[in-house]
């Protein structure tokens, strides 16, 4: 229910967006910095209360702010929100995490990967769709894992996606090709690291088994 409810609620957001398309492309080509720091701001909020879908707002920073800026803005919004939410779980709300993970049966597939190296888990799982990225942060928060290793492999595996939106953002409107290199790219990058995540993940069962 609440999935729908968020569907139903971002499709109004896109709607709304959509009817009033000329005044936000009016309003990225503008080269106002006042609202830059609010920026930061609203990336860390939205990475943790998802109101707006997050990939269309890098975009936007990419689009207003350019690629080196708008890279910063969606990078720490990603790994700012991760690391906040990591502390509130593992200082505060450790029973409330384990009763959202219940809800996602196949973080036990993360398990014995995470037991294997935590560090590698939680990068692979950060550069490839394995598992949704909140409920990497709160597995992290209710584990063992020390938190200068969640937060560099969190650092380090927000970069590839971040800089995905963003440079999308800044070209979509000014090079159309450069735009589809980037997807293009990005989607063979994603494909090796899945290999490489496979081959990792068959050699860790393959030890299990002996």
């Amino acid at each position: 229910m609440k999935k729908w409810l968020l569907l139903a609620g971002y499709l109004i957001i896109l709607l709304a967006a959509f009817g009033n398309l000329n005044k936000i492309t009016a309003w990225l080509k503008t080269g106002d910095v006042h609202l830059l720091p609010y920026m930061f701001v609203a990336a860390i909020f939205l990475g943790l209360f998802p109101v707006f879908p997050y990939g269309v707002f890098a975009g936007m920073m990419g689009a207003k702010y350019g690629a080196a800026m708008g890279a910063l803005i969606n990078w720490t919004g990603g790994f700012g929100s991760a690391v906040l939410l990591f502390l509130f779980v593992r200082y505060g709300y450790q029973k409330s995490g384990q009763k959202m993970l219940a809800r996602y049966p196949k973080v036990d597939e993360f398990t014995d990967l995470f037991e294997a190296n935590a560090f590698l888990a939680i990068l692979f799982a950060r550069l490839i769709p394995v598992v949704p990225s909140p409920v990497v942060t709160i597995y992290s928060a209710i584990s063992s894992v020390r938190t200068v290793s969640f937060t560099i492999a969190t650092a380090l595996g927000k970069i590839p996606t971040i800089l995905l939106f963003t440079f999308v953002g800044d070209q979509l409107f000014h090079n159309l090709y450069l735009t589809i290199v980037t997807l293009v790219s990005y989607g063979c990058f994603v494909g090796i690291v899945y290999i490489i995540y496979r081959r990792w993940q068959a050699r860790h069962q393959k030890k299990s088994l002996l």
